[in-house]
């Protein structure tokens, strides 16, 4: 069965949630040196974007999770690039929030590193999957449940290039079919 994707955000709705985004951003870190750290490979999309709209200094690091097939337990993590914290500011991108446990994981890995404050941002947060007190202080959009693609997430491998987000229509429920390495 080839799969079947529904348009759920165009190229235009995306754009704009990024630049509001970057507004909230700049507001809120006003000038400070903010990292911007990727989990690859879904939210790459989103940090190329977010990056270029915000006005103040920002540093792209990029982290690669490996997790038990089917779970969200934490395998391995990798910095794709060497980079110390210090006592800057982090945004970590994700390309779907669900039940925050990758994100709680990271999140506390991350400020056992020194950083001065963690913010998370999502393309697609899925609250009422929640199982941790985890919250998504930047979504681009909210969704009760579904698998999206597009924008630079993948499903079974192919969709990443979409220019905007769809949902894949007949996928199994609770088939997640990441992409390699994610």
């Amino acid at each position: 069965m080839q799969d079947q994707l529904e348009r759920r955000y165009e190229a235009d709705r995306i754009a704009a949630r990024v630049a509001e985004v970057a507004q909230a951003l700049d507001r809120e870190f006003g000038g400070l040196h903010l990292v911007l750290i990727s989990v690859l490979k879904g939210s790459s999309f989103f940090l190329a974007d977010l990056a270029r709209k915000i006005a103040s200094p920002v540093a792209c690091e990029y982290i690669s999770v490996r997790r038990a097939e089917g779970t969200d337990q934490v395998l391995q993590i990798d910095f794709r690039t060497e980079f110390a914290l210090g006592d800057r500011p982090l945004l970590l991108l994700k390309d779907v929030v669900g039940s925050g446990v990758i994100e709680n994981y990271l999140i506390d890995h991350l400020e056992a590193q020194g950083a001065s404050k963690i913010k998370l941002a999502a393309i697609i947060d899925k609250p009422q999957e929640r199982t941790t007190d985890v919250v998504v202080d930047y979504p681009l959009f909210s969704a009760p449940r579904g698998l999206f693609a597009g924008y630079g997430m993948e499903f079974r491998g192919r969709f990443a290039q979409l220019p905007y987000i769809a949902e894949v229509i007949g996928a199994p429920a609770g088939v997640a079919a990441p992409s390699p390495g994610q």
